[in-house]
């Protein structure tokens, strides 16, 4: 099977695409001349898709989806700590929330340049034709998906910008549910459930975040239907071993609905996939221990799990173990406590005069995440990853119907969803506690998806979507417990874009 490389696009898109905030042309190709041939609609196509890569596997999509909620808050190094503590500093000038809704306009006026011009290339035919719209028309409601959920109401655009919009206003969000709906349900009905070209979008991917998107519209029976269609008609299937699904030379499995795509080609990962940085504690600051890629690599120690996260688990869930990474080795010879030897287990001063082989979980020392260990870089010094991101996955799909039961009322029904994912997690040899009818509701579903889906790019956006954002933060995270007020279900609308328009333009209530 091959595999689809996007690289040549980002690049391509930023040449020749405005968005919403302003952008000065540096190139003399243009969009009449580049989309005037097959391969320049597929280069367009593929550029759509590279936007992915600004989202999944990068700091700034992590920063808007981990920080201020119930299972991760600041770790000790790196900035945006505003973003957890929810402080006068989360304001409309913070770089991330501007970088995040510039890359998903322009992915957005991507798609609408590719949809407004390939009609006119005559040289491909109408099935490809059809393909690629509804590539582009899934991908176009991804991005006002990001954008809806962290803005609230924002910019809605059909066609192709050219040259500075001065003119934009904001469109209510459900308007924009519905075209997101209506581009998605085009992709179902469109794609096939697999494509020769592994990482583009087929009717899985499609009928998965048609559910997603019939939450947000609150059509639970239609939802269900879309995640029950995937389950019971798709090609997928939940691998039986939880910990094989996140194995680096597995990434191509049953379970994998869709996924951003990397490469081990240096030259065309551009900055690759990062997440191996952002949840792995400053280990090599201790005596013993050095920076090795088997242990987490180079540390950035951005987020660091919350202690209703670490608590959250049953004794016989493997997840726990595939998840947090909670014990070290000595592996340097030069600075070895008395009395230990590489590899042994590191001992860790928890508290005054209390020892333990399992870290502790504070700003200086805490547990790391292993989901995005790449073992395959060079060295612990390159921060660029090969590893695919994990956009939809099959598990999530369970998840996704049994909150769509669970708002229809149908608890036994929601049960039995979960409970297939839950049942899966069980260490070999082991039961673990299912789920009763009588234990269905919001917080169940959310404790689940934290423990099925910790640290893989949706947290924040779970939490606002379902209403759980202030509740959940205030109950379990210390940073933001105290300043998080309902305002802050939605980012402020970044000041460039309100600077750039001449109209009126409000902001978020709060910022």
């Amino acid at each position: 099977m091959n595999k689809i490389f996007v690289i040549l696009g980002l690049g391509f898109i930023t040449l020749l695409s405005a968005c919403s905030l302003e952008e000065e042309p540096i190139s003399e190709a243009t969009p009449d001349t580049i989309y005037s041939s097959a391969s320049g609609i597929e280069d367009g196509v593929n550029g759509v898709y590279s936007v992915l890569r600004e989202l999944y596997g990068t700091q700034q999509g992590f920063t808007l989806n981990t920080f201020g909620t119930d299972i991760f808050q600041h770790g000790k190094d790196g900035g945006y700590k505003a973003m957890d503590y929810y402080s006068v500093d989360l304001n409309s000038s913070l770089g991330y929330i501007e970088d995040i809704w510039t890359d998903c306009y322009m992915g957005i006026n991507a798609a609408n340049t590719v949809l407004d011009r390939i009609e006119s290339v005559e040289s491909i035919s109408e099935s490809e034709k059809e393909t690629f719209k509804a590539e582009v028309r899934f991908l176009r409601a991804h991005y006002y998906y990001w954008l809806t959920l962290q803005f609230g109401d924002v910019v809605l655009r059909e066609t192709e910008t050219q040259g500075v919009n001065t003119e934009d206003g904001r469109t209510d969000k459900e308007v924009i549910w519905q075209l997101m709906k209506e581009d998605t349900e085009f992709a179902v009905e469109t794609l096939d459930w697999s494509s020769s070209d592994y990482g583009r979008i087929t009717k899985g991917a499609a009928l998965h975040q048609l559910a997603r998107i019939l939450l947000l519209t609150q059509d639970y029976a239609g939802a269900e239907a879309a995640a029950a269609k995937v389950i019971n008609e798709g090609p997928y299937q939940l691998l039986s071993i939880y910990a094989d699904v996140f194995e680096y030379d597995n990434q191509e499995n049953d379970e994998i609905i869709f996924s951003t795509q990397y490469t081990t080609d240096a030259l065309n990962n551009g900055s690759g996939n990062t997440g191996h940085l952002y949840f792995t504690p400053a280990y090599d600051k201790f005596d013993g221990l050095v920076r090795d890629l088997t242990q987490g690599g180079r540390p950035y120690t951005r987020f660091r799990p919350t202690e209703f996260y670490r608590n959250l688990f049953d004794a016989n869930d493997s997840r726990f173990d595939v998840t947090f990474r909670s014990v070290w080795f000595y592996n340097d010879e030069s600075s070895l406590p008395a009395g230990a030897t590489v590899g042994d287990t590191v001992i860790w001063e928890i508290e005054d005069g209390v020892f333990s082989k399992v870290a502790p979980n504070n700003n200086t020392m805490h547990w790391g995440l292993k989901k995005h260990d790449d073992p395959t870089r060079a060295s612990y010094q390159d921060t660029r990853g090969f590893r695919d991101f994990f956009v939809f996955r099959l598990s999530e799909t369970y998840l996704l119907a049994a909150e769509a039961a669970v708002m229809q009322g149908n608890a036994q029904e929601a049960a039995d969803y979960l409970n297939v994912v839950r049942s899966r997690a069980a260490k070999e040899n082991t039961t673990i506690t299912l789920a009763t009818a009588s234990d269905m509701d919001m917080d169940a579903i959310l404790d689940e998806r934290a423990r099925e889906l910790g640290g893989e790019c949706m947290r924040w956006m779970d939490l606002a979507r379902t209403g759980k954002l202030v509740e959940r933060v205030k109950a379990y995270n210390e940073n933001g417990s105290a300043s998080i007020e309902s305002y802050h279900t939605l980012r402020p609308i970044p000041q460039a874009q309100i600077d750039l328009t001449t109209i009126d333009f409000p902001q978020n209530d709060g910022y």
